[in-house]
């Protein structure tokens, strides 16, 4: 039996991916019920264990969501080299707007999003961030007063911006301190946002 896998850094991005899914049918049932999903412990393990992955017997359809951190061109350059080496023609020299779709040599559909929309710097809370609804009066509370903490009275790194921005906006809800895989269920956040389309209808087209 073919098994389609979606495979991620970390746990959040599984529950926030998995459960954004939930809210989207295909052929009548929800889509995170067409993936079984893995997590990788760190984008490095993902990278280093993705030729083991498109290896497997069973595998019909892989979806690979990894962040593109500081440097979207080392992430993506990472990733294809292994794509190049299993043999998979045809895979472009940057991503896809709409996320990534190649082929294998032996038939197999591999998907590639890289986060937060394939084109930006950034991580999973860039993409949360990108669903909250228009008029949330906290989202850009949330955004100037983590901005305004003086850079020298920050004591998260540089590049955990947008992760401070988010837990606190998270904070701030009628539930404090709910972790992100759960917004949709709290309706936090809008399943139906462009972004969250467009990620959709890549998961879509990997399913084709």
């Amino acid at each position: 039996m073919m098994v389609n896998r979606l495979i991620f850094e970390g746990a959040d991005d599984k529950h926030v991916v998995m459960n954004l899914l939930f809210n989207h049918k295909h052929e009548g049932n929800p889509l995170d019920e067409r993936f079984a999903a893995k997590v990788k412990d760190g984008v490095d393990n993902l990278i280093d264990t993705l030729n083991e992955e498109l290896k497997a017997t069973d595998l019909g359809r892989l979806g690979v969501i990894l962040d593109a951190d500081t440097d979207l061109a080392r992430q993506w350059a990472r990733v294809t080299r292994v794509l190049d080496d299993h043999g998979c023609p045809y895979v472009p020299a940057a991503p896809s707007a709409d996320g990534t779709i190649v082929e294998t040599t032996d038939g197999k559909r591999i998907g590639v999003w890289v986060m937060p929309d394939n084109k930006s710097v950034g991580a999973l809370e860039d993409f949360v961030g990108q669903l909250i609804a228009d008029g949330d009066t906290l989202w850009p509370k949330a955004e100037a007063d983590v901005n305004a903490i003086p850079t020298e009275n920050r004591r998260f790194k540089a590049t955990y911006l947008s992760k401070a921005q988010i837990h606190t906006w998270l904070a701030w809800q009628e539930e404090p301190g709910t972790k992100m895989g759960e917004t949709f269920k709290k309706q936090y956040l809008d399943p139906n946002r462009p972004q969250a389309t467009a990620f959709v209808n890549w998961i879509r087209r990997l399913l084709a």
